[in-house]
């Protein structure tokens, strides 16, 4: 007898204008594209039409799950504490993506982005957990303010719960998933699994091609891609350039990203250091003016207090950009030998860090190479390999 082919069907609802979370979720659906034939066949349900000549041109099927007023009011009566029962009831009959993933007979689902939607529906589910930071950095309120907190609460209480399967960034995940939600479910330990992330699609289409041009910025520079939330503390990369200028090293800054909650202290503190002729911030960029930004950067330096890991020091480890970040969470873990580390509360060590990053040509060097050698342990094959095994496993 043959081996009975299994359908999995993966949810895409962010918008290709939605940057990393889409970007995870193209990393998944390119490794799924490549699962064999004779075994599985995967269905796209799209949110938008956007999506369409990218599962198309990977040969997926795809159905289009138009949204519908009602998402809203079934989301509403779940925030409002009414029973999952209810709310999976209501989504039955009144969600399109529910009654379409019912039609296809679909045997699992994946969700990438932890959507709500995920334990309101019958089908087993598998399910990405970014991160917990609502419970581990309450300082900060954009991650855990009152309502955020109960929100991801109910999200992450419930996917506990219910997913069939959940994913994570790293072991450092996959421990705090477990001490926050272990007494949700009695076998959340035999479903929780590592699923490490990886660059962005454009970052490895992009080493293929030749080096871009320099952007216009200062002519040696250090870079930091993040929106500017407090959590992504640019207040101490600052205090650490302003420690360095009375040094009589003058170090320059590109920052890219939007401006959020934290924007306007950091404007702010540029002005209050006197670090105006050594910042300069770009806001949104293009993914070619973020390569390029990498290839021609003397190092990222990213002090951000968020994990368990993050995606910029994989993105210049494909492009040959040395990296000093955090040393937090998950991130020793992630980064190996290939960067150097530092506690982003303390300015003395991200000014020693930016110092030596900065000065020493034979230490950008080697980072160059430990980093291009991480990629190559962890990258797209790889991911690929190992979501293979979960499903199998599933």
């Amino acid at each position: 007898m043959g081996i009975e082919k299994k359908r999995i069907g993966i949810y895409l609802e962010r918008h290709p204008d939605s940057g990393g979370a889409y970007q995870y979720c193209l990393a998944l659906l390119k490794a799924l594209a490549g699962l064999k034939k004779e075994r599985y066949e995967v269905v796209a349900f799209i949110m938008y039409e956007e999506w369409r000549p990218t599962t198309e041109s990977l040969g997926l099927r795809t159905i289009y799950a138009q949204k519908n007023k009602f998402e809203k009011v079934i989301y509403h009566m779940a925030e409002l504490m009414l029973p999952v029962t209810v709310c999976r009831r209501l989504c039955r009959l009144l969600h399109p993506f529910a009654r379409a993933l019912c039609r296809e007979r679909v045997d699992a689902c994946i969700y990438p982005c932890a959507d709500k939607i995920s334990f309101m529906m019958d089908t087993p589910a598998v399910v990405t957990v970014f991160d917990l930071m609502h419970r581990y950095l309450t300082e900060f309120p954009e991650i855990s303010a009152p309502e955020i907190y109960k929100s991801r609460e109910r999200s992450y209480t419930n996917i506990a719960r219910y997913a069939k399967m959940i994913f994570v960034d790293s072991e450092v995940g996959r421990r705090q998933m477990l001490e926050c939600y272990r007494n949700q479910t009695k076998n959340l330990g035999k479903k929780v699994y590592s699923l490490p992330f990886i660059a962005p699609d454009y970052v490895y289409e992009s080493v293929e091609k030749p080096l871009y041009p320099k952007p216009e910025v200062f002519e040696k520079y250090i870079f930091y891609p993040a929106q500017f939330w407090k959590h992504k503390n640019h207040g101490r990369l600052l205090a650490a350039l302003a420690q360095l200028k009375k040094e009589g090293i003058c170090v320059n800054l590109v920052c890219s990203g939007t401006d959020k909650n934290g924007y306007e202290d950091v404007c702010r503190r540029i002005q209050n250091l006197n670090l105006e002729e050594q910042v300069m911030i770009l806001g949104y960029v293009s993914n070619k003016e973020m390569v390029a930004l990498y290839q021609h950067a003397r190092a990222l330096v990213m002090p951000t207090f968020g994990g368990p890991t993050n995606i910029p020091q994989l993105e210049a480890f494909v492009l040959g950009c040395p990296v000093a970040t955090s040393r937090i969470f998950g991130i020793p873990e992630q980064v190996g030998d290939a960067a150097l580390l530092f506690d982003p509360a303390d300015v003395n060590e991200i000014a020693d860090c930016v110092r030596r990053l900065w000065q020493d040509d034979v230490l950008c060097d080697t980072l160059i190479r430990a980093g291009h050698q991480r990629a190559a342990e962890w990258g797209e094959k790889q991911f690929a390999e190992r979501l293979y095994g979960y499903l199998e496993k599933l």
